[in-house]
């Protein structure tokens, strides 16, 4: 894989990334040096010839800058300077909500509702709407709904590939729709 392409699969996939680093590092500021760095160290191994498969290389980014983020976050654990208190750890506001909502349009988080309104089934609309956007667990789905977990991996499988469908008829690109799921829009 060439230089250009490369650059190319990094330029379209840089939002992605960003979007589920934002989320997992629950900082915006942090997320962009994770990434920033992994990127380095990817095209680094690349060039070496330590990635196997240039293509998957958003994927290798993304482990890179979540390893690095687990050795960043062993190196603290060893200075005691650094330790809060416990008890005034508990105190503190609930950052996810703000860094939840951060990156997402409200238009965005309103059309990907509409999307989930216009699946053609309620089962795909119960389905979409309980597992991603509230989060409930497959078991307390599938136990409700009368469904095998393989019927449901089949269900939710053909459900996500209707909204997709609706969601690129509204101009939405696969990167979006994933990290739009990813961010849950309840």
């Amino acid at each position: 894989m060439n230089q250009d392409a490369v650059a190319a699969l990094i330029e379209k996939q840089y939002p992605g990334l960003l979007l589920l680093l934002r989320r997992k590092l629950r900082d915006e500021q942090l997320a962009q040096d994770a990434l920033n760095q992994a990127l380095v160290t990817s095209l680094e191994h690349l060039q070496a010839g330590r990635v196997t498969d240039p293509s998957l290389l958003g994927g290798y980014v993304f482990q890179v800058a979540m390893n690095q983020m687990r050795n960043h976050r062993r190196k603290m654990v060893e200075r005691s300077d650094r330790r809060a208190d416990p008890a005034l750890v508990d105190t503190l506001p609930d950052l996810r909500v703000a860094a939840d909502s951060a990156g997402i349009e409200p238009s965005m988080a309103e059309q990907v509702r509409s999307a989930i309104e216009s699946l053609p089934t309620l089962r795909d609309r119960q389905i979409v709407k309980r597992f991603y956007l509230d989060e409930e667990e497959k078991d307390s789905i599938c136990r409700d709904l009368r469904l095998t977990t393989l019927h449901f991996d089949k269900v939710i499988f053909r459900a996500r590939q209707r909204m997709r469908a609706l969601l690129e008829a509204k101009g939405f690109r696969k990167p979006d729709i994933f990290a739009v799921l990813l961010l849950g829009l309840a």
